[in-house]
């Protein structure tokens, strides 16, 4: 594989381990790749390759690094810019990182996935695989067309986040990151065992599953609950625990869960998932969700692959979702209002 090293690291359990050195490229430095990116770097001497949408994020990474804010300031994490190799969507890729990557995380906006993708097939390495972390379902699928379905893993994450600046990024809210196979996924557990061994060195508590889809239709479920909601009201996620606004986000949940039934994954119970949701509205109570920070920012929503992927098969299904609906209409109408020129 390319550019592999190998040298002792301490593993999750605090053990020296022989440890293989990847190089990894982040596209997407927003506020989860950014939060990785930074974590990644502050433990291991992994070579990474950040990738932006913006010359000015990628100027001011150049200059600052990479600073993470955790417990609301009480500690902090600076990353030194030498850590990382920066470039941006506009660049012409370096023949030195061409086909240098052992490993690949797709962190974008699920709109901009089909780009992502296409620089992911400049980076990759003939035997390293991708990562897709994102919000909603068939991002997989649309990074599969470009790399090949052998090569592909999905993955979720519930760590809460959110960017101060093109630098700085506040880790609001600890979570966890599960990655796995889609169907057609050719990876061997050996090597998906590793990268989880990674990100748990990290500090990014990190487990693996053999099929992810189950996790991605469950963490829709939870998106579809917090996302538009919280968004419509204003308000950070903590404040949908309101006996009335915990009601409707849950709703929400249940009409998303029925459609991933209707299609044959075998999600939990709306009882185990009412905890899960209200476990994650708790430890994540001071963070503005994604698309709230979106709204604010003027940004394009990810209403789409979220409420609008539910709607689409619902009703390929005959399933009725009305919150779901409902939801997607408002924030679509919010979004025509605040969105920038």
């Amino acid at each position: 594989m390319v550019g592999f090293q190998f040298r002792y690291i301490r593993n999750s359990f605090n053990c020296l381990v022989w440890c293989n050195v990847m190089k990894i490229g982040i596209i997407g430095v927003g506020s989860i790749g950014g939060l990785i990116a930074g974590l990644i770097a502050n433990k291991q001497d992994n070579e990474l390759i950040l990738c932006t949408n913006s010359n000015i994020q990628k100027y001011e990474l150049i200059s600052n690094g990479l600073t993470i804010n955790i417990n609301e300031r009480k500690e902090q994490l600076k990353i030194d810019q030498k850590k990382f190799t920066i470039i941006s969507y506009e660049d012409n890729i370096d023949k030195k990182l061409e086909k240098s990557c052992d490993l690949v995380l797709i962190c974008t906006k699920s709109f901009s996935t089909l780009e992502a993708s296409q620089i992911a097939k400049k980076l990759i390495s003939k035997e390293g695989f991708c990562i897709s972390i994102q919000n909603g379902i068939g991002n997989e699928n649309i990074i599969s067309s470009t790399l090949g379905f052998e090569c592909v893993l999905g993955g979720i994450i519930t760590h809460g986040a959110n960017k101060e600046n093109s630098t700085t990024i506040n880790w609001a809210g600890y979570g966890e990151i599960i990655i796995g196979k889609m169907p057609l996924t050719k990876i061997s557990n050996e090597r998906i065992n590793e990268i989880t061994e990674l990100l748990n060195h990290a500090g990014l508590n990190a487990s693996n599953v053999q099929d992810i889809r189950l996790d991605l239709w469950s963490k829709l479920a939870i998106n579809a609950a917090i996302n538009p909601l919280a968004s419509i009201c204003g308000i950070k996620n903590g404040g949908l625990l309101n006996p009335k606004l915990f009601e409707c986000a849950s709703s929400a949940m249940f009409e998303v869960l029925d459609v991933a039934r209707g299609i044959g994954i075998d999600v939990p119970n709306n009882f185990e998932m009412l905890d899960k949701l209200t476990e994650i509205l708790t430890s994540t109570r001071e963070n503005k969700c994604s698309m709230l920070q979106d709204i604010m920012k003027g940004k394009r929503t990810e209403i789409d692959s979220i409420c609008g992927e539910v709607i689409s098969k619902a009703e390929q299904l005959g399933i009725q979702t009305p919150i779901n609906s409902t939801l997607m209409a408002i924030i679509s109408e919010i979004s025509i209002l605040h969105i920038s020129d």
